[in-house]
């Protein structure tokens, strides 16, 4: 995605594709070829140099200066960046700005005291670039947000969707309906013929899985007429129902616009579609969007005039006519002098998710949302999302489902399989859906009739071992009734002078969920013997062939 010019290349928003650092590179390092490829942004490969360069030159300051830098860009993992800034800032003279990425790289580690005085020293120095030195407040703002908000941690879980989904390479900004019935993401993986570009990253694509038996499917590359040949394209948005999705494209098509496609019959997206004026402003850049349910409204994020600074988001309602109408800012309430990006609308379209820089942070995006004020007709009591959502590093994209429950995000997280990867979060303190399983005990021997207070049914959840719940049938009909969420679970049921009886039980999630689910409960009496079944009816044809005749 191309940003307005004013991005601080410094610090890029969207990070490159990881490599594992573990492996050294054949290439023989050059301090030269090091050096293109530090300008060139590939921050990578010039990373890789740069560690070997100083194998032979532990204390070059410019090596030491640039390996931090590199790591600061890429999503390998920011906090090593740590000791590289530390040689430096111990040297008599050192790189103008080192002492203020020094304290970036404490921040990205949770070191939030040592970076607040890396902070003071910068700002005491007052050298840098101008850039850094007017940030460097609103830094120091940022770690003082993120020690408050992480004495109050929210209660979810992080489920990382794993290889069916995530690759080595980044994969990013998820997107699902209401029913998570599917996934679209984007990756920056070389499938579908993906070209390397010169900072050495593949150009991203839009790849889709569809959830069979309430699992996510392989990932394939979503293709033609939405994938081109050439250049970037991006899933920046996607409708609750699923069947609108907004597009970015840095390719032949154009840059700086938003586009639509429309699902067909067969549940495949159409050709996309350029936007009114309304929405892609002629001097400006469209960078990410959302759709409401009934796809008359579009919540967009640009740079064009007229808004508060920076990034703002804004709104626009689709005429009788079937265009766009003039887009509204959503003001101060919503927008800052910084950045806000990545608007989301939940299902029932009361809650809005938007990213900003400029809010109450704990460093760079945080996720925020606001609720709909019927009375007056405007978003209001904005909410940090709060930790570990958020982290001091850029969080965009939050996408919920239809219970609240659930939510969707890209995130560097120590068990990823690299780079960003995508995850499914769950918010632990919301109620899940419970499907109903219900049935009868009955006996194989039909002659013999169970004494039903003495069946003892117990339900174990696989995954934590826990028992979830004993049970006992209707003592006249037989019949019972076990509540459960999604899950996997062994039903046990023991009565005794019949043998023990043990079932998987799985409750299956997303779109496959099922609200009722029966099964019948049929107990084996101890050394019963089942009946053969009948032999099957002699037909014509069955017996002997006849010998042909002379």
């Amino acid at each position: 995605m191309k940003l307005p010019a004013c991005i601080v290349v410094l610090l890029l928003l969207f990070a490159s594709n990881p490599v594992l650092q573990a492996q050294k590179s054949a290439i023989k390092a050059d301090p030269k070829d090091a050096a293109d490829k530090f300008t060139n942004n590939n921050f990578e490969g010039a990373l890789d140099q740069y560690l070997q360069l100083l194998e032979k030159e532990p204390t070059n300051k410019t090596y030491n200066y640039r390996v931090g830098v590199c790591y600061l860009n890429t999503n390998i993992n920011r906090k090593k960046a740590i000791p590289y800034f530390e040689v430096v800032t111990r040297q008599p003279k050192y790189e103008a700005d080192a002492m203020y990425l020094l304290g970036r790289s404490y921040a990205f580690a949770y070191r939030f005291d040592d970076a607040l005085k890396a902070y003071s020293k910068f700002k005491a120095e007052g050298r840098g670039t101008a850039d850094n030195l007017k940030d460097v407040d609103r830094e120091i703002q940022n770690c003082y947000n993120a020690k408050e908000l992480m004495k109050f941690p929210l209660d979810v879980t992080f489920e990382n969707l794993g290889k069916n989904i995530n690759s080595q390479y980044d994969d990013y900004w998820p997107f699902i309906p209401s029913d998570e019935s599917f996934l679209v993401f984007n990756s920056k993986r070389p499938d579908g013929g993906a070209v390397m570009e010169m900072n050495g990253e593949y150009a991203s694509g839009i790849f889709m899985s569809k959830v069979v038996n309430g699992v996510f499917g392989k990932a394939k590359n979503i293709g033609p007429p939405i994938n081109t040949s050439e250049g970037d394209e991006e899933v920046i948005g996607l409708s609750a129902t699923g069947q609108e999705m907004l597009l970015y494209y840095d390719n032949m098509l154009g840059v700086g616009d938003i586009y639509l496609a429309e699902e067909d019959k067969k549940g495949n997206f159409k050709k996309a579609d350029i936007l009114d004026e309304s929405i892609n402003s002629p001097n400006g850049f469209e960078i990410s969007a959302a759709i409401t349910n009934d796809a008359r409204t579009i919540y967009f994020t640009s740079d064009r005039k007229g808004g508060l600074g920076g990034t703002d988001i804004w709104v626009s309602h689709k005429l009788p006519t079937g265009h766009w109408g003039e887009a509204t800012n959503l003001g101060p309430d919503v927008n800052t002098e910084l950045d806000e990006d990545f608007p989301s609308v939940s299902p029932d379209g009361k809650t809005l998710y938007f990213s900003s820089k400029g809010h109450t942070t704990m460093g760079g995006y945080d996720i925020f949302r606001m609720e709909w004020d019927e009375i007056n007709h405007k978003w209001g009591n904005l909410k940090n999302l709060g930790y570990p959502i958020n982290t001091p590093e850029d969080n965009m994209n939050f996408r919920v489902s239809e219970t609240g429950r659930f939510g969707y995000i890209s995130a560097i997280r120590e068990e990823g399989l690299g780079g960003l990867d995508i995850y499914r979060v769950t918010f632990n303190n919301i109620e899940p859906k419970y499907s109903v399983l219900k049935g009868k005990v009955i006996s194989a021997d039909t002659t013999k009739k169970i004494n039903y207070p003495d069946v003892f049914i117990t339900v174990i959840n696989d995954k934590t071992q826990e028992n979830v719940g004993n049970y006992v049938p209707n003592a006249n009909t037989g019949k019972y009734v076990i509540i459960v969420s999604p899950g996997v679970y062994t039903v046990n049921v023991e009565l005794a002078g019949y043998q023990a009886y043990t079932q998987k039980l799985s409750i299956v999630d997303k779109s496959s969920f099922k609200t009722e689910i029966e099964r019948e409960i049929k107990l084996l009496p101890v050394g019963y013997v089942a009946p053969a079944p009948p032999a099957p009816p002699k037909t014509p044809g069955n017996g002997t062939p006849k010998k042909p005749g002379k």
